[in-house]
């Protein structure tokens, strides 16, 4: 387990340390002229503590797929989770990257490629565990 927690954590350090210092340099380029997705304080909340759950589940299965992909999602939402503490001043989350009208951030990317990942993964988990379903617990 310290081997899967290892990895899902390693991957969400990479993921959202690159969006944060995407999301600085934009700032400081652009002298905080940055379009930003408002978020509640619920929102945060509830992000934060489904994160956390995230963080446990996949840290119990033990499979470096499902860290590897999950630890993408884990690092997007901690890359914007972060942004809040780090830039107050913005009314949210900042998004630096605007194509065809749709203003996101690197944290965005990684969980939307996390997911996408995070599926197969599962399901080669499964298939591979196959014969663990019907264990006695």
């Amino acid at each position: 387990m310290i081997r899967t927690l290892a990895l899902l954590l390693g991957a969400a350090a990479v993921v959202a340390t690159v969006d944060l210092a995407h999301k600085a340099l934009a700032i400081s380029e652009q002298g905080g002229a940055v379009p930003a997705h408002d978020r509640s304080a619920h929102y945060v909340a509830g992000l934060a503590a489904v994160t956390l759950a995230w963080t446990g589940a996949i840290a119990l299965v033990r499979s470096p797929g499902i860290a590897l992909t999950g630890g993408l999602v884990l690092g997007g939402a901690i890359g914007n989770l972060a942004s809040f503490a780090l830039w107050p001043s913005l009314p949210g989350v900042p998004d630096p990257i605007i194509r065809g009208g749709i203003a996101f951030n690197l944290a965005d990317v990684s969980a939307v490629l996390g997911l996408a990942l995070h599926v197969p993964a599962i399901l080669v988990f499964a298939v591979r565990n196959r014969d663990r379903l019907f264990e006695p617990m």
